[in-house]
């Protein structure tokens, strides 16, 4: 998801395109993404995100596995809504501001999510969240001590769905302010000093 405003940032800069040590921040989605298990990745741009569009449009060019979808820009759940008819089985939907999401991380909820699925037939879509106390920022929303980490799994289908929460105990950080960017910044900068 690549669509929105970013507003929080307060920034003449789309999301997606913000630069985290020099590098704009989709692209570690993207990277990340590109080395899990994953088979084709379809990201959403809007209005609210045409220079997006076109970097990525741009640097992904040769890629077969990369497709962009057009939505209005309207808000997050009407964009989403929006993506759907695009799948006809369980697909992920993945924020653009978390640029610390590893491979290892997607294909663990996977894999969790078949597991789940498994043994549960009427399961839908599985929403990965953080304990409150285990969240190194700010969040902006707080749900019974968790924090949705802007990844779930959901079905092909619009309306609700019966769902699952994942807990996840790996860093997975939201950038929504210029201080979850600098959170983000000091942490790989302490992580790779210490290598």
């Amino acid at each position: 998801m690549a669509g929105g405003k970013g507003t929080r940032l307060n920034l003449d800069i789309e999301k997606p395109l913000l630069p985290i040590l020099k590098k704009p921040m989709i692209d570690y989605i993207v990277e990340a993404l590109l080395k899990s298990n994953i088979n084709n990745i379809y990201i959403a741009v809007s209005k609210n995100t045409p220079k997006t569009e076109e970097y990525l449009a741009k640097k992904y060019k040769d890629n077969i596995n990369i497709h962009l979808i057009k939505t209005s820009g309207i808000d997050y759940i009407h964009d989403l809504n929006e993506c759907i008819s695009y799948f006809s089985e369980p697909f992920m939907v993945i924020s653009c501001d978390i640029p610390t999401i590893k491979p290892k991380t997607i294909n663990k909820i996977i894999n969790y999510y078949y597991i789940i699925k498994s043994k549960t037939n009427n399961l839908e879509s599985l929403c990965v969240a953080i304990e409150k106390d285990a969240y190194p920022g700010n969040p902006s929303i707080v749900l019974n001590g968790y924090i949705p980490s802007g990844i779930n799994i959901l079905s092909p289908k619009y309306g609700e769905q019966r769902e699952e929460l994942y807990i996840i105990d790996e860093p997975i950080l939201n950038i929504n302010t210029l201080e979850d960017k600098n959170l983000v910044e000091s942490y790989w900068n302490k992580k790779n000093n210490n290598k």
